[in-house]
């Protein structure tokens, strides 16, 4: 078990409340549950939003990760105002990268890098899996220790801390979307690579549209919530009784994401790890 507080201010995919802001009781899969208390250390990497690539630590990071992966599966969004037993379900669904690694893949990861939601199952799975993916995570350095308080999830193999001159003072989440997103071509560039979506907010629309930017296959964990189930709506073109996601759907909608219907592939949470194993591999092709 583990407790996460949280505040409604932090980046919607990293968000862990049950509410604007306040402190829940998280259930992890037993299994994954177990790993939680050894804790590993990830290579932090400091970098400049406004040149990243002239951080020869990072350059080096992107070009030892591509050695070691021919895939690359991108995860945004997060695990917030959801009831537990399908926050429970949702945060199983990521054993889907425990069974894609013993499954013999080489895959790295990438994500937000902190201790909570999707991230943290993220890394519990990298864990379970005997380490055997790299999970690279990008966070605002503001936020992060030494200078911020949100925790870095111990088990990634690497956290990139963006520090962004443009960034406000307070609540600096989202300063690093447009460097995590130039990472992310670096590290997939000619290489399959898959975006999976789950929950998130309003910064996580963002990152959508740089996938869809990139012309990257983008799959929608259905029943999540929030962006992901906004998406679902204006995908599939019908309408939701939750005003959040209306409002989310209005956005998506005005930025133009359902011109690009065809790069959006469903998976139910119900359909649980076996799901998105099927829709990561589908997406991503044969391994190599």
């Amino acid at each position: 078990m583990v407790i996460s507080c949280y505040t409604s201010h932090m980046r919607s995919h990293t968000a862990l409340a049950l509410g604007a802001a306040g402190c829940m009781l998280l259930s992890m899969p037993p299994h994954l549950d177990a790993q939680a208390s050894r804790a590993d250390s990830p290579q932090v990497i400091p970098v400049s939003s406004v040149a990243p690539e002239k951080s020869a630590a990072l350059t080096s990071t992107i070009a030892d990760l591509r050695q070691r992966a021919d895939a690359f599966v991108f995860l945004s969004g997060g695990a917030s105002n959801m009831a537990a037993d399908q926050q429970r379900g949702l945060l199983a669904m990521f054993d889907a990268l425990v069974l894609l690694a013993k499954e013999g893949r080489r895959l790295a990861v990438g994500d937000g890098g902190t201790r909570a939601g999707i991230m943290e199952a993220a890394g519990l799975a990298r864990r379970a899996s005997g380490n055997a993916f790299a999970l690279i995570g990008v966070a605002p350095a503001g936020e992060i220790p030494p200078r911020g308080t949100t925790a870095v999830d111990p088990h990634h193999s690497h956290v990139v801390a963006v520090d962004n001159p443009a960034a406000p003072a307070q609540d600096s989440w989202g300063s690093e979307t447009a460097t995590m997103y130039w990472v992310f071509a670096k590290l997939a560039e000619g290489r399959p690579s898959v975006a999976v979506v789950a929950n998130g907010g309003g910064i996580t629309l963002t990152e959508v549209e740089a996938n869809v930017r990139a012309g990257r296959r983008i799959i929608l964990i259905e029943g999540s919530g929030r962006a992901a189930d906004a998406l679902v709506s204006l995908v599939r073109k019908s309408t939701s009784p939750d005003a959040e996601i209306n409002n989310l759907r209005a956005r998506a909608e005005k930025a133009g994401l359902a011109r690009h219907a065809d790069l959006f592939h469903i998976v139910p949470l119900q359909g649980g790890a076996s799901a998105l194993r099927r829709a990561i591999a589908t997406a991503l092709g044969p391994a190599k």
